[in-house]
């Protein structure tokens, strides 16, 4: 029985911290993208005049920074790095607070 609630709260907890992940990518990206638009770059005539070719670039782009994420998110954690970079102490707090 507590291992069930164990394992329910692990995965809980997995997705809580997956849905934080993909709503930070996902401001990121649209935040991007609003300054790449807004600027004077001459994006907005390609928007205007090729709205699929830009659509899927918009989506290809948030899928490779999404592949990326992934890739190093699982690299740390396989190699043991996210661990040891956890366990460090904040060096901005005392030891006395």
């Amino acid at each position: 029985m507590r291992q069930e609630l164990n394992s329910i709260n692990y995965i809980e907890n997995y997705i809580n911290h997956m849905f934080k992940i993909i709503i930070i990518y996902e401001l990121i990206f649209v935040a991007f993208w609003n300054i790449l638009y807004y600027s004077n770059s001459g994006v907005e005539n390609w928007f205007q005049e090729k709205i699929l070719t830009a659509i899927f670039v918009f989506l290809s782009t948030m899928a490779l920074g999404l592949t990326l994420i992934y890739v190093i998110y699982y690299s740390l954690k396989i190699t043991g790095l996210s661990k040891i970079l956890k366990s460090l102490k904040d060096p901005r707090k005392s030891n006395t607070q």
